[in-house]
């Protein structure tokens, strides 16, 4: 029987493969094609193509296709003619193309070896599904996954050049999707990755293949504007046909200009002609390339002292043939760039050679299950103000011309109960029935059955603004009194303070508490971020403020952080002005934090003072104790004990989410202005990183104390779903659990998620996207399916 190994690059753009055979390795050529597109498209017998006849087939269903399937490992499945594709599928029929090629070569003998690249920033959960993905083509197979520097290593370490035992070398690889850099040290084993890889996903060939296209579409917007209107804006499958057409012109002409000066394509539809130069095409792409060679230069400078000596920089991915890269790699680093005549295929051939080496079966990741992915937002109510979803149904608070309450039955996906009211003042909802609070001509606050029928009402003092909390059928009106400003004018830190006191529901039977007998907080204190000398919004991280009440956790009860403060008797106060308030100015102040849990009857069960270390949040969660304070998140037996888990960023700000058996963090690395995201989970007494990418940012804000600008964050389950975002413009979707962070879907516009249904997933979603926390206008409920 033939023996061979399989080494293959499945890029974003394009992929390559090689084939070794004793201690030969050959590029395997696929209808005499040595880079195969990485394309893929679902025909119209439900079966997936992929390669060269899928690109064929892009230009006559487009809906059908997807150039970049790499793209989604890690993330949702994409919509093909409007089914689910998942990442695994996509990139098992990629490899079927070359295993079937390579067993034509050999004697219809499956390969004993594989090795697959990626990308070295690529985590567990990505390499998995390219582990599973082989697993379902090549299932007896020697498996082995590499880095793609390493595997271009290993290759031009056959070549005369730098790579001698001990030696350091750098590879920068610009591929159609991404750009990443790292550093490998040579040894008799292989080699190994120093330092933490470089990179930018955002930078790579397709980037560049869309600004040549948008330099074509300026063109034609003079010469045939009428074409151009219909290719740039109609969603008809003969002008996606045709933008497809004229991207492939795009890519076409970037790749000619690494040859020409200037390059001309006639358009046939549009029966005229577009032209690109070099020059006009260096313009467009110069600042990207300008910063891959500073993140090169970054990651040889992160790997330690001694890289900064790199006997040589290895060049690949398709994009770096660009003459302008090799220009400026040249000019930074001398007499050290290395290239191959086709650095597309160098990664494969480098995986060539690995699959020769016997280097042990490699461990087999279980596939990570792929989510359902979200299509066309299909509206079911519009003027959406805020949600709450319980086992009973979804209710929607509508504000069209007054207010109104809606249920939504999840199944149907319409409402099948509604009612107006007066202006809603503060909500919540539990499975025994809603609890809220509205004025009309007074304030009034009701308890509404999950039917939404009226149980109790009971008036409600009108200069008091109520603030409602729910847990089981125990719930709580809180009554804050007018905020005071505070400044330093007066003395005080900025923020506000004034007295609030409480009464207590039962959902199931109405109020049972006489509102005169209410007990009361006195003073609370909230300190805020100084923003603009106006805005008063964000709460002050590292000082003793109050938070709103909220339900505990385990317990059929409610906790209040108060932020308390002393003061002499401020100059000018008299005996209708005690001291504190604005007649003067405040002296010898002293500041702490009173933390409250207020059971079911009322009665306050624990008072804790706090000195310092200031709390922002608590959970009783498990019989933890879960807490934000201004240094971190603990988490300890009470309150007033506890380990510190993870340290707060010192402009950020971190909080917990609890969601059924699991405890998850979510932190900002700054909150003014919004920016960087992370995600954990509490696990075996530690916080485990599920995710932190510094370009994303969480929909909402963690510590703003305007509702609408809540943090856009649902329990699911055991899970949550997460609404953030990289770019203006559009909304991220991620769904999490305790294993990890995977994408439902992204969508255009503002979004915030609400509850998954069987049908799919419910959002509220608006079309424009503002700078802000905050959606411009009123969204509407919609169902991604």
């Amino acid at each position: 029987m033939s023996w061979w190994g399989l080494g293959v690059d499945l890029g974003t753009s394009f992929s390559a493969a090689a084939v070794v055979s004793g201690d030969r390795a050959e590029v395997l050529e696929i209808g005499r094609e040595r880079r195969v597109p990485s394309t893929v498209v679902l025909d119209d017998t439900g079966r997936l193509v992929a390669g060269s006849l899928a690109h064929r087939l892009v230009a006559r269903a487009p809906d059908r296709a997807e150039r970049n399937p790499k793209r989604y490992v890690g993330r949702g499945p994409m919509l093909l003619g409007g089914h689910p594709v998942t990442a695994q599928d996509a990139m098992a029929a990629l490899l079927e193309l070359f295993v079937t090629e390579g067993r034509a070569r050999f004697d219809d003998v499956h390969p004993a070896s594989v090795v697959l690249t990626h990308p070295v920033a690529w985590d567990d959960e990505r390499r998995s599904v390219l582990r599973a993905a082989a697993r379902t083509v090549v299932p007896d197979a020697e498996l082995r996954l590499v880095e793609e520097p390493v595997a271009a290593a290993v290759h031009y370490g056959t070549r005369p050049g730098p790579a001698g035992a001990g030696r350091l070398v750098a590879v920068y690889d610009l591929g159609g999707g991404t750009f990443d850099a790292a550093v490998l040290r040579s040894d008799r084993q292989g080699y190994e990755v120093l330092g933490k890889p470089g990179g930018d996903d955002d930078i790579g060939g397709e980037a560049f293949d869309s600004r040549v296209y948008a330099h074509f579409g300026r063109q034609l917007a003079e010469t045939a504007p009428e074409w151009w209107a219909q290719v740039s804006g109609s969603h008809e499958r003969r002008w996606l046909t045709a933008a497809e057409n004229l991207l492939a012109e795009a890519r076409l002409a970037k790749e000619m200009l690494s040859e020409l000066e200037e390059t001309s394509h006639y358009i046939g539809d549009a029966d005229t002609d577009v032209r690109v130069s070099r020059a006009e095409l260096e313009e467009m792409v110069g600042t990207d390339i300008a910063r891959t060679v500073e993140i090169l230069r970054g990651t040889i400078q992160a790997a330690g002292d001694e890289a900064g000596q790199v006997a040589g920089v290895y060049l690949t991915g398709g994009a770096s043939r660009m003459p302008l890269v090799q220009q400026a790699l040249r000019e930074h680093y001398p007499g050290q760039v290395h290239t191959f005549d086709d650095p597309k295929i160098v990664v494969a051939l480098g995986a060539a050679r690995l699959a020769a080496r016997d280097s042990g079966p490699a461990a087999v990741a279980a596939p990570t299950a792929v989510p359902t992915a979200p299509a066309t937002p299909e509206t079911i109510l519009d003027n959406v103000v805020e949600t709450r979803a319980t086992a009973s149904g979804l209710y929607v608070w509508c504000r069209p011309d007054g207010h109104r309450l809606h249920r939504v039955d999840p199944a149907e996906l319409r409402p099948d109960r509604s009612i107006d009211i007066g202006e809603i003042l503060s909500w919540t909802a539990t499975d025994a029935g809603l609890l809220v609070a509205d004025h009309t001509t007074g304030t009034q606050v009701h308890t509404f059955s999950p039917d939404l029928v009226i149980r109790a009402t009971r008036p409600l003092p009108s200069r008091q603004r109520p603030t409602v909390v729910a847990a089981g059928t125990a719930g709580w009106v809180f009554l804050n009194a007018a905020a005071t400003p505070a400044d330093n004018r007066v003395g005080l830190p900025w923020g506000e303070f004034g007295a609030a006191s409480y009464l207590t529901v039962d959902l199931s039977r109405g109020l049972v508490t006489d509102i005169e007998a209410r007990y009361r907080l006195e003073r609370s204190a909230r300190w805020l971020l100084n923003e603009d000398n106006r805005q008063r919004r964000l709460i002050d991280q590292d000082s003793p403020s109050g938070s709103p009440p909220a339900p505990t956790g385990d317990e059929p009860s409610c906790l209040a952080i108060v932020g308390r403060f002393t003061s002499k008797a401020p100059l000018g106060a008299s005996r209708n002005r005690p001291g504190g308030l604005l007649g003067g100015r405040h002296a010898g102040l002293k500041t702490w934090q009173e933390v409250l849990t207020i059971d079911a009857g009322g009665g306050i069960t624990r008072t804790l003072r706090r000195d310092g270390d200031w709390l922002h949040q608590v959970q009783l969660w498990r019989g933890n104790w879960l807490m934000s304070t201004s240094a971190g998140l603990l988490a300890g037996d009470t309150p007033d004990t506890g380990r510190l888990l993870a340290a707060r960023p010192g402009t950020g700000a971190l909080r917990w989410f609890v969601a059924g058996a699991q405890a998850y963090a979510i932190g900002m690395e700054q909150v003014l202005p919004s920016r960087g995201l992370w995600i954990g989970v509490y696990r075996d007494g530690a916080l485990h990183t599920l995710l932190a990418e510094p370009q994303t940012v969480l929909r909402g804000h963690l510590t703003s104390t305007y509702p609408q600008e809540r943090p856009r964050v649902a329990i699911d389950g055991d899970g949550l779903l997460v609404a953030c975002f990289r770019k203006p413009g559009s909304t991220q979707l991620l769904h999490v659990t305790a294993t990890g962070v995977t994408e439902l879907a992204t969508t255009t516009g503002w979004a915030e998620p609400v509850v998954r249904v069987p049908s799919g997933l419910l959002c509220l979603h608006a079309a424009l996207d503002p700078a802000g926390a905050a959606p411009a206008a009123l969204p509407s409920l919609v169902r991604l399916t």
